[in-house]
């Protein structure tokens, strides 16, 4: 695998919006959080979603996968625009993938 740019760039120790520490969950009203089952903003799933909580990593969720593919403005500068509306989140590995690439369940780890 090769060194992609979100790897290169420095971890933030805390969430900018909620101040989570890497490792700890965001706050009930983070804007940064996401939801796990769908990849978007979790303040906007609904309140029966069971997902579980979204912790803090020290990168937004999708900078790694802007970076692997390609999908950069610049050093540090993800087009997570292009992402939401390109990509398909897959819950099976809680990451975005490109529209062509399988999913698994993430109830079930198969692929779909």
């Amino acid at each position: 695998m090769t060194a992609h740019t979100a790897d290169a760039m420095p971890l933030e120790p805390n969430c900018p919006k909620c101040d989570a520490e890497i490792g700890q969950a965001h706050n009930a009203r983070c804007d940064v959080a996401t939801c796990l089952a769908t990849g978007l903003q979790r303040l906007d799933h609904p309140p029966t979603c069971p997902c579980p909580p979204d912790v803090w990593t020290g990168q937004r969720v999708g900078t790694a996968e802007c970076a692997e593919f390609g999908w950069m403005f610049g050093p540090g500068l993800p087009d997570l625009n292009r992402l939401f509306t390109t990509a398909t989140w897959d819950p099976g590995t809680r990451r975005w993938t490109r529209p062509d690439t399988p999913h698994t369940t993430a109830s079930e780890g198969e692929t779909r």
